[in-house]
């Protein structure tokens, strides 16, 4: 949050990279805790080297908690460092699942109702917001932003990056 604050404050190029992983609740009860958090662990290891081979000088990875993690980097770097984790994580994540429930794609769970159900192999989604075409206000703003991408991101089927591409308005006069 620290970080955040002040590259807003500074007005400095940022992008400012959310991390979710989809389906993860599912695997969590379904493996149990011991191996969800080997899942937590190996994403932050593949943030780390995407970061490490594609980012820039002061960039920052923190993990909020549970499957979400952050990361902040200039806006130059942001694509090639979300198609680095895309590609890296979708290799890995089917190795942490049974060898029944890679060939189905899937795992079997039930809801809170007792209905049966069939949760896909996790993906993760990344939510991107740059401060490229518009001011920033304050962290909770991107936040905000961030949260509201993520939801999109989320509805796709598969590991993906969406980035908030709105622009500030036109200053008066202007078209």
């Amino acid at each position: 949050e620290e970080i955040l604050k002040k590259r807003i404050q500074e007005e400095s190029p940022m992008a400012f990279c959310l991390v979710d992983l989809r389906n993860f609740k599912a695997f969590n009860d379904q493996y149990g805790y011991a191996r969800g958090n080997e899942v937590i662990l190996a994403t932050a290891e593949i943030l780390k080297k995407a970061l490490r081979e594609h980012g820039a000088e002061g960039d920052f990875l923190g993990h909020i908690g549970g499957d979400d993690f952050v990361i902040i980097t200039i806006p130059d770097r942001y694509e090639v460092i979300c198609e680095a984790i895309l590609s890296a994580f979708d290799r890995e994540i089917v190795t942490f699942y049974d060898p029944e429930d890679r060939q189905h794609g899937c795992i079997r769970g039930k809801t809170r109702r007792g209905e049966d159900l069939a949760f896909p192999i996790m993906t993760i989604s990344i939510a991107v917001v740059t401060n490229r075409h518009r001011r920033l206000k304050n962290h909770i703003q991107v936040g905000e932003i961030a949260a509201e991408m993520k939801n999109f991101a989320k509805s796709f089927p598969k590991s993906i990056y969406v980035v908030d591409k709105r622009h500030d308005s036109s200053p008066p006069g202007r078209v």
